[in-house]
């Protein structure tokens, strides 16, 4: 947040706060410190109705399961791939799933990126 106030005040165009922000207090003390918004995407990923909790008073804070991988890289990938999880639920309709298992998430996100490339790899070849 210190960053965001020392770039907000050179900065001629909107400051945005982002990572990890998923309670309402939070949100608020960004705001009012001068940043022009606040991210809250992983958030939002797991409950689409966050915004409308907060303005009915509820103070809920959405957290997926803490993954425990001795692997610190594979853990934030297998984090970020459920955080995607939940995205593409919520673009098709479906309701999110917080609890998906970190590894089915990533399982799911390489076949699809590999199943898209070679998608790609076929229309190029085409022209």
């Amino acid at each position: 947040m210190e960053f965001a106030r020392d770039i907000r005040a050179v900065a001629k165009m909107p400051v945005m706060v982002t990572g990890g922000i998923r309670r309402r207090p939070i949100a608020e003390q960004v705001v009012s410190s001068g940043v022009d918004m606040v991210g809250i995407g992983t958030a939002l990923a797991i409950d689409p109705c966050l915004p409308r909790d907060w303005r009915n008073g509820k103070d809920t804070a959405p957290q997926l399961p803490p993954i425990i991988w001795k692997n610190k890289a594979l853990a934030s990938l297998g984090n970020m791939a459920v955080v995607k999880f939940q995205l593409r639920r919520l673009s098709e309709d479906k309701t999110p799933n917080p609890r998906v298992a970190p590894w089915w998430a990533l399982m799911v996100q390489q076949v699809g990126n590999a199943l898209r490339a070679r998608q790609y790899r076929r229309r190029m070849a085409a022209e």
